[in-house]
This record gives C-alpha cells, structure tokens and sequence, in this order.
C-alpha cells in the first residue's frame, strides 16, 4: 500500500488518493479493529503514511519536474498574482496542486502569454488561440507574435 501511495504521490494530492484507495476497496489498518470495519482513508490518513514512513512530498516531485512557485511564475511572466490565477482558470497557465489550497504552475513554453488590455481581445478567445498554437508545434514567429 506504502508503494502505491508513493506512485500516487506523482499525480494527486492526499484527498484525491484517500478517494482513489477507497475506491478500490483498500482500508487503512485500524479497520480490522472491532466496530472499525467502515474506516476509510482520509486526506490526514495519507498525510500520516507520508510522513511515517519518510515519502517524498507533492512538492518536492513537482519542484524536481521544474513548477513555479506563485511568484517564480510572476516574475517570468512579468504579470500579477492576480492574472496568473486567471490565466491558470482559463488555461493559458497549467496550474497543478500540491494540496488542496495552494499550486505550482509550469513554466511558459514555446508561446509565453503576454498581458493585454482590450475588450476586443478577450481572455477566452487568447487562451483558445494559445491551446490551438501549442497543440500545433507552431514555430513561426509571425504566429507567435499574434498572442
């Protein structure tokens, strides 16, 4: 079980792998004690398995796969908090959560966003535009230079 929580470690948060052991049937180890039979995982029951048996935190695998902090992220784009976490919910900016409340974002690709005041050019059109050109490889700088 410790295995598998290490590999889930990867791609989820602790509340997302309480719910994906639950899922499968996998009951924590105080569920064989009398009237304990319904226990279930919680996020605190994995955070305690992380923590007992010494695994490498969320955190840490996403730092090593090279996410930004909050401010790396604003500092390289050169924008707000406020637009990064805008950004992020329209997609422009892959955010990935390292527990339920707080995120690190990828760094910019090939096609860093670049902010724009118009009510002609909304958010939603540019980060349409922004998947169309990273799901494309595009390397025309001329395209690029539409964003």
């Amino acid at each position: 079980m410790v295995e598998l929580v290490d590999k889930l470690l990867d791609d989820h948060i602790c509340a997302e792998i309480a719910d994906i052991l639950n899922d499968r049937g996998i009951r924590p180890g105080g569920s064989a004690r009398r009237a304990k039979a319904d226990a279930k995982f919680t996020d605190l029951r994995v955070i305690y398995l992380v923590k007992q048996y010494a695994l490498r935190s969320r955190y840490d695998r996403l730092r090593e796969r090279g996410m930004l902090t909050k401010a790396e992220a604003c500092a390289k784009l050169g924008i707000t908090e406020s637009t990064l976490v805008r950004w992020a919910k329209y997609g422009i900016v892959k955010r990935h959560a390292y527990n339920g409340y707080i995120s690190l974002y990828e760094p910019p690709g090939p096609h860093v966003p670049a902010k724009q005041c118009s009510r002609w050019n909304q958010l939603a059109h540019r980060a349409e535009i922004i998947h169309q050109l990273n799901s494309s490889k595009c390397t025309d700088p001329k395209e690029r230079a539409v964003v």
